[in-house]
């Protein structure tokens, strides 16, 4: 899996046709968001991810915390973003790590906005410029490697760490 971390003062988004034949129909409230004050993650589910999601899932949040301990944003983001890799992971892997991303996320005690999968989206991005404002990473996981236990988080902005496992 492959992370982009930006910090934000905004982010707005639009879906705008699917990408994917396979993309589920969208509910209004999901064809759009705005969010301020925000750690941004775009992630791309990678073909090795495909056997061991619940590692890269364990992985991907403990470098969430990692990196918003450090800056402190009161909300994440989660954007699938498939321009980060050249070897995806099938759609339905892909939606299916995604899912699992989102939801460890929001267990970890986030308050998490979700760009959808398989669509076209057109996108407004104010970075902060701090020197934290812009981090990546790259989480793999080994053959037979069991999916760490969920690392303490500090509460941010007011919301508890709850753990997700």
């Amino acid at each position: 899996m492959k992370l982009l971390f930006i910090h934000s003062d905004l982010l707005e988004f639009e879906a705008k046709k699917p990408a994917l034949k396979s993309a589920p129909p969208l509910a209004d409230a999901e064809k759009a968001g705005r969010v301020e004050e925000a750690l941004v993650v775009f992630y791309t589910v990678e073909k090795d991810d495909e056997n061991q999601g619940d590692v890269v899932v364990a992985k991907a949040v403990a470098e969430i915390n990692n990196v918003n301990a450090q800056v402190k944003a009161p909300k994440v983001v989660l954007y699938p973003y498939a321009h980060l890799s050249s070897s995806l992971a099938s759609p339905a892997k892909g939606r299916e790590i995604g899912s699992a991303l989102i939801a460890a996320t929001r267990a970890a005690g986030y308050d998490v906005t979700a760009a959808p999968f398989g669509y076209y989206k057109a996108f407004k991005l104010h970075a902060k410029g701090h020197p934290l404002a812009e981090l990546s990473r790259q989480i793999k996981a080994e053959a037979g490697e069991a999916a760490p236990a969920a690392p303490a988080a500090p509460a941010v902005a007011g919301v508890p760490f709850v753990s997700w496992r």
